[in-house]
């Protein structure tokens, strides 16, 4: 997998899209100062893809990741003032449209708690459809919040990506 040139802080990631994708830029832009409002206080955004080709289009059009056919992992994790408002943003915000009750809400399977191995404050959603696959997790690991999402990776690889991202919380 290669890492995306998008990979940074937040800060660094806005700068980049800003004028490459307004339109994801308004809208992550906008989900950031509101994470920031009820705690977070940095955040690092990763970026990898199967080739360098589709991190140019990741660049040129992030709001439309969802439909990549290709292998893609985005992951934003999220460090708060404190454990508290981690855990608070875990059970009652959403962050960039995503949160534990929507994806309870979405109509698919989810493993929750201790048996995600994230901890207890964690949510995942894997799901098929047509030609791609969905790998998301959602937890809360001291005052670290994670979203991350693996597209058209396969579910063990992706467990193990969250279980060794999660291991680096400290």
């Amino acid at each position: 997998m290669h890492r995306c040139d998008l990979s940074g802080d937040i800060n660094s990631y806005l700068n980049k899209i800003k004028t490459k994708d307004p339109s994801t830029y308004k809208t992550t832009s906008d989900g950031w100062a509101a994470a920031q409002k009820d705690g977070a206080t940095a955040a690092e955004v990763e970026f990898y893809t199967d080739s360098t080709d589709h991190c140019k289009s990741v660049e040129t059009n992030g709001s439309q990741i969802g439909g990549a056919t290709y292998k893609l992992v985005v992951n934003f994790a999220f460090q708060f003032k404190d454990q508290a408002s981690a855990e608070n943003g875990y059970k009652s915000d959403s962050i960039f449209g995503f949160s534990a009750a929507s994806l309870k809400t979405s109509q698919v399977p989810v493993v929750e708690g201790k048996d995600t191995g994230l901890g207890p404050n964690s949510i995942v959603l894997t799901i098929a459809i047509s030609n791609q696959s969905f790998y998301v997790a959602v937890w809360q690991n001291k005052q670290f919040m994670v979203i991350l999402v693996l597209l058209n990776v396969d579910t063990t690889a992706a467990k193990k990506a969250a279980l060794a991202e999660n291991s680096r919380i400290r």
